[in-house]
């Protein structure tokens, strides 16, 4: 299932507010990868790719491959037309509610 634009949103701004460990910690926390894409050399002097909700970016190296991913993620919920009129975040079809649960309890008599 696709990733939705309040998680692309919520990924973006909690990464966009960390340093470049915090940021790749939060990208495996989610799922994410980040890997070299340049075979046959060191780490530190490889182009990176990172694969994060959908979006895949590359950079020079692994702070401007986040970086990018960041740009990229901001961009794409840019693009969503729904917006709340409040804050203009991606709007939310529970109004910032968690979704009800599968079943609901049934009160006794």
């Amino acid at each position: 299932m696709p990733a939705s634009v309040q998680e692309i949103y919520a990924a973006a701004l909690a990464m966009e507010h960390r340093g470049v460990f915090g940021r790749a910690t939060l990208l495996r926390t989610l799922g994410g990868t980040a890997r070299p894409i340049t075979p046959g050399v060191p780490a530190h002097e490889a182009h990176w790719r990172v694969d994060l909700l959908g979006i895949s970016v590359d950079g020079i190296d692994l702070p401007s491959a986040l970086s990018a991913w960041i740009s990229a993620a901001r961009m794409s919920c840019r693009l969503t037309p729904a917006r709340r009129a409040t804050d203009w975040r991606p709007d939310c079809p529970y109004n910032g509610q968690a979704p009800l649960p599968p079943s609901l309890p049934v009160a006794e008599a």
